[in-house]
């Protein structure tokens, strides 16, 4: 169960390292409809950055602002005018705004399965050194959710057009010290089905290896136990996701490998200090359960360095 005090900005350190993020996607393939938006505050610097990624009939549509934040207590709106979450009623009801240059997105945000709360992940003691944890992770939970919402089109030939949709998304909520400077890779994959949803995580903080994730339902939650990053194609130069292979295995011992297709991918943003050794990455992409041929669609993102990037290939 989520404390409701949790789904409000927290008291953040006055560190470098911390962080307190919202998340939310979705994918509406019979629509053509993908999207993603962020909002990310850091209270050492009293900056927020509001972002989010749209692709529409196959166009991308994006936006990107960092802005001098500092919120008063239980602040039930984060907004810089382009993007603006609303939390009206936690869990169970959220509002999402996007407005670009050419498209404007009004969103519903309804919980549709309990959230997950995530435990503090545990080293894999095979390949940890000493056998040890070494981190206390950031806090973290996530939602199945069902988006319903309108798409308008604000300029060109379809100006004044719209159109409604409804789809299955995913919410996520984390705050906590990041370790930038020490990751490896990063991996997040949040997969959704007709009737369930598969969310993986991988992550190397200098040679360790963490891993969490879940299995939701509308009955409850699964816990997924350990997670591997099997595969990661990239183009040639590098600048697109192609595929992507992870196995795990879950708190019932059931184990399986789910293979992605990328649909559309964004080159997400990296602080300059880190463009020369890292890529990163956003795709909306179709998954496969091997094990079971059940397919679904998600996005998966991938922060990796170019060093661990080598021993994939």
């Amino acid at each position: 169960m989520i404390n409701v005090k949790d789904e409000y900005l927290h008291e953040g350190k006055k560190i470098a390292g911390w962080a307190e993020s919202y998340s939310i996607n979705f994918a509406d393939r019979k629509n053509r409809l993908f999207g993603f938006a962020d909002i990310n505050y850091f209270p050492a610097s009293h900056e927020a950055e509001f972002s989010w990624s749209v692709f529409y009939n196959d166009v991308l549509h994006t936006y990107s602002n960092t802005v001098d934040f500092r919120p008063p207590e239980g602040i039930r709106v984060l907004t810089d005018r382009r993007l603006t979450y609303r939390m009206v009623s936690p869990p169970e009801k959220f509002e999402l705004k996007l407005k670009g240059e050419s498209i404007a997105i009004d969103l519903a945000i309804t919980g549709a399965y309990p959230a997950y709360v995530f435990p503090a992940a545990t080293a894999d003691e095979s390949r940890s050194t000493g056998g040890q944890r070494e981190i206390q992770l950031w806090e973290r939970y996530e939602q199945r959710c069902k988006i319903s919402g309108k798409v308008s089109i604000l300029r060109g030939e379809k100006k004044g057009q719209s159109k409604r949709f409804e789809c299955p998304g995913i919410r996520k909520h984390s705050w906590g010290e990041r370790f930038s400077d020490r990751l490896q890779c990063y991996s997040w994959v949040t997969v959704q089905f007709r009737d369930m949803s598969k969310d993986l995580t991988y992550f190397e903080v200098g040679s360790v290896p963490y891993s969490q994730g879940f299995i939701s339902r509308r009955s409850g939650n699964i816990p997924i136990m350990n997670v591997e990053l099997e595969l990661l194609a990239f183009s040639r130069e590098k600048k697109v996701l192609l595929s992507g292979e992870f196995s795990y295995r879950d708190a019932q011992d059931d184990r399986d490998l789910i293979v992605s297709r990328r649909i559309h991918s964004v080159d997400m943003p990296l602080p300059r200090s880190k463009r020369s050794r890292y890529v990163r990455f956003r795709a909306f992409s179709e998954f496969t359960v091997i094990g079971t041929g059940k397919k679904g669609i998600g996005m998966e993102e991938h922060l990796i360095s170019l060093e661990r990037l080598k021993t994939l290939d």
